[in-house]
């Protein structure tokens, strides 16, 4: 695992993600077993727009967040 990124330093997208990612599938064990699944799609959601250019968003809370609502709002688009 690498060292989270410090503050004022500069971001990396793809390593934000990741990291906020691997923090919620951590989480997840906190929660009802009935809702780790859902917890674990939510950190796919967010790796999966870890290879984009999301760098110029520089809250990492906010690039994660971004990510999972581009996939969610897919979602009822899937299988057109």
């Amino acid at each position: 695992m690498h060292e989270p990124s410090a503050p004022g330093m500069p971001r990396n997208g793809r390593l934000d993600l990741h990291e906020t990612a691997d923090r919620w599938l951590r989480a997840r064990r906190a929660v009802p077993a009935a809702d780790q699944p859902h917890a674990e799609r939510l950190a796919e959601m967010i790796r999966a727009h870890a290879t984009d250019r999301l760098s110029v968003i520089e809250d990492p809370l906010e690039a994660a967040m971004f990510s999972l609502l581009v996939e969610l709002v897919k979602e009822p688009h899937r299988g057109e």
